[in-house]
Parts: structure tokens; sequence; C-alpha cells
């Protein structure tokens, strides 16, 4: 339920907490210390190129947060094979059906859309400096006609 709060809602100060919370499973006992474990745990346990992700404060919306597309990725096909992966795959707002995603393509509705209802599990990201438009991010899965279920991430930088 936890995880929904701050996928589905998207819920940027549950994302925080939850760094803190993850540090004290490590022993860290400071943002500094938690940070550390995160990068180390994605480095070390997810396999992630530790010069494709920076995340030198909170990592949740923050403008000062980076993680190539392939890092991304990675993380989501990581946790495809984690014990946790049906309770997290369930935390994913779903494309026209709830979360932060609940009225795309259906408000009003989209022809182009409407075969992605209920296909597409995605965690948005926006960042906004001021007046500009910094980034658009769309990541997660989808189940595609074929059956087979996709991971994807797109990034739009610098829109204005």
């Amino acid at each position: 339920e936890y995880s929904k709060l701050i996928l589905k809602v998207s819920h940027n100060l549950g994302a925080n907490l939850s760094l803190m919370l993850f540090g004290l499973t490590q022993g860290a006992r400071t943002i500094d210390t938690a940070l550390a474990a995160e990068r180390e745990t994605l480095i070390n346990d997810f396999g992630i190129n530790g010069s494709d992700f920076n995340f030198p404060t909170n990592g949740s919306g923050s403008p000062d947060s980076q993680a190539t597309p392939s890092a991304t990725v990675k993380l989501l096909r990581e946790m495809g094979s984690r014990d946790v992966f049906a309770s997290y795959f369930n935390s994913f707002p779903i494309l026209g059906v709830d979360g932060s995603l609940a009225a795309v393509g259906v408000d009003p509705p989209n022809p182009v859309i409407e075969p992605a209802i209920g296909r597409v599990y995605a965690k948005t990201g926006t960042t906004v400096l001021g007046t500009f438009f910094k980034a658009q991010v769309f990541a997660g899965y989808i189940d595609a006609k074929s059956g087979r279920r996709l991971v994807y991430a797109l990034y739009v930088n610098d829109i204005g």
C-alpha cells in the first residue's frame, strides 16, 4: 500500500521517506549515508552502471536527479526477477484506469490511445524549474498484443 502511495498517487514526500526507511535497513542514519547505501545497492545488487545515474539529494523529482533511460530500463527489468515484483507492479498507475494516469486517453476519449488502456503501467515524472518545463519522463511496462510484457522508458528533456 505504501508503494501505491508513491507510484500511483506520485507522492514525492513518501518517496523521500522510503529512501530514509531503506537507509535505516542498511544502518544509515543520515540522508547522505542512505543515498550512499541506495547507490551501492543499485550498482551491486541491480547491476546498474554507476555512471548512468546520479541522485545527489533525494532522487524523487528533484531537478538535480539524473538517470539514463537505460539505467531506468535496467532497474525495471531487474525488479521483474525479484520476489516483491507482484506488489511492485501492482503499484504502478494504469493508463486510463487509475492513479496519475486514470484520465489519460479516456477524458476525452482518444481512439489512438484506446488500445493501450489497461495495458500500460507507468510512473510519470515531471520537472519544472520556475516557468521552464525541464523534463517529462514516462517509464514502466506495456502488455503487448502478443502477450509479452515490455519494459520501456521515454524521456523528453528541455521542453521549454
